[in-house]
């Protein structure tokens, strides 16, 4: 009896926290596109799914002005691009335990610029579609991050986040990469390569040597999804393909995604589920 009581009460102290209480919320910041690039709505499906079913805390965080098109009044555009103005909120991504980031096709002034960057090769990250290209950056002259690009940014600023950027476009059916099958992103989740990308894949240029790809082309072997520690930093980030769109409409996008979040943050999922 004595040590049936010994097991139960190791039991309970594995379980529940020496104070009694839940770890807070884990905090995400989610840098949102502005329509008409994404549909929105994906996104915000994926926000409610994600608070409905784990302790998470979500900061928004979307452009106020969308980029100019061809639509545009010609001073409009003009002025937009004179002066960028400035992404409301984005100062609150620094409190956040992990950033997803889906902006993308907006000009940023040089205050958010280098905030961004800052942001982004410093946070755990997560990136969706387009999150590596497509964002008009405005930096000082000699900033850092030029530096620190192992690619330049001609090609975009994907390699110096997440290792690796846009080469082009590509379709072709999804498949796991040999022997990343067991890796906890990916691992078991029914459908997750079961449906074509056609020509909303990408083609990629990885830069970096500690990447590690989780998701190829079956045609192609091109990189759709992959994971980063980088070698240097030890930052973690992540990286898709997949869209506001497949957000929605896929669950088995949404579950990677959110182990992409823990992933990242070094977090345990479990911890974090609603009972």
């Amino acid at each position: 009896m004595r040590f049936l009581f010994s097991v139960l009460l190791l039991a309970t102290v594995l379980v529940v926290p020496a104070n009694g209480q839940e770890k807070p919320p884990l905090k995400v910041a989610m840098l949102i596109p502005i329509e008409p690039w994404d549909r929105k709505a994906g996104l915000e499906a994926w926000r409610k799914w994600l608070e409905d079913n784990y302790r998470v805390e979500i900061t928004w965080i979307e452009p106020a002005v969308p980029q100019p098109n061809k639509d545009t009044p010609k001073d409009q555009a003009k002025a937009y691009y004179a002066k960028p103005p400035a992404i409301p909120g984005l100062d609150k991504a620094s409190q956040a335990d992990v950033v997803f980031t889906a902006l993308t096709h907006v000009s940023l002034n040089e205050k958010d610029s280098v905030e961004l960057l800052k942001l982004l090769t410093t946070k755990p990250v997560v990136g969706g579609r387009r999150s590596h290209h497509g964002i008009g950056l405005r930096l000082p002259k000699g900033s850092e991050f030029a530096l620190k690009s192992p690619g330049g940014f001609s090609g975009g600023y994907g390699d110096l986040i997440f290792g690796g950027g846009f080469a082009g476009h590509h379709g072709g059916t999804q498949q796991i990469k040999e022997g990343q099958a067991d890796h906890p992103i990916v691992k078991g989740i029914p459908g997750l390569v079961s449906f074509s990308l056609h020509d909303r894949g990408y083609k990629h240029k990885l830069v970096a040597d500690d990447v590690t790809v989780l998701i190829e082309m079956k045609e192609t072997q091109q990189p759709q999804t992959w994971c980063r520690i980088n070698k240097d930093t030890k930052q973690r980030t992540v990286y898709t393909v997949h869209d506001p769109i497949d957000i929605e409409k896929h669950e088995s996008v949404r579950v990677m995604l959110t182990r992409a979040l823990f992933w990242a943050s070094e977090r345990n999922e479990l911890e974090y589920k609603k009972k």
